[in-house]
């Protein structure tokens, strides 16, 4: 039997941008199977939940059929999970992993070797760091939040994947909810302690 090859892409997504859809498009290309871990968990002012909604129903869709997004708890161990079970049932697949040429750093050969030690010494576990700028569009999520923040909707916008652009507005009002709660709950927060104090 012949392994099939497939690629693991790990990410917070928080936004899922049009970089982080290249590279998703990038593996699908290069590979019989992807599968995404996506954290649920949130970060800065995205709520991991909101975030997962608007992935199942605005970027799922358009995604090619050979995309599997798996979504809850941390994508890095989620990722290891997997490569750990493929090493555990002796698979016959090929695996890359799919990240940022600067993030690609930490899944290095002793990492490989420690979680799946045949599958590496086989060829069967390998890296590949994506190129943001060159292969990808130039765009973080941090910029992206920025951009939010800053109430930049153009900008949003246009790093948007080109597939969901026409909903950004949407997408953006589901992400501007969750920052005006995360800034609520603060404010509310900072007077619960300022009352406890007195």
């Amino acid at each position: 039997m012949v392994g099939i090859k497939i690629g693991l892409v790990p990410g917070s997504f928080k936004p899922y941008h049009k970089g982080h859809d290249e590279l998703i498009r990038l593996a699908a290309a290069e590979n019989d199977l992807v599968l995404v871990f996506n954290s649920d968990a949130s970060r800065d002012d995205i709520d991991g939940r909101t975030m997962i909604n608007i992935i199942d129903k605005f970027i799922k869709p358009t995604l090619p059929t050979n995309v599997r997004l798996i979504s809850g708890g941390i994508p890095v161990g989620a990722l290891f999970q997997e490569i750990e079970d493929a090493e555990a049932k002796g698979s016959e697949d090929f695996y890359t992993i799919y990240s940022d040429a600067d993030d690609i750093r930490k899944y290095g050969p002793s990492v490989l070797r420690k979680y799946a030690p045949s599958l590496y010494e086989n060829g069967q576990l390998q890296t590949r760091g994506v190129q943001r700028g060159v292969e990808t569009t130039d765009v973080s999520g941090t910029k992206m939040r920025e951009f939010l923040a800053a109430g930049d909707v153009r900008q949003f916008s246009k790093l948007l994947p080109p597939a969901v652009q026409n909903h950004s507005a949407e997408i953006i009002d589901m992400l501007k909810n969750e920052v005006r709660e995360s800034l609520l709950k603060a404010y509310i927060h900072e007077l619960l302690k300022e009352r406890v104090r007195r």
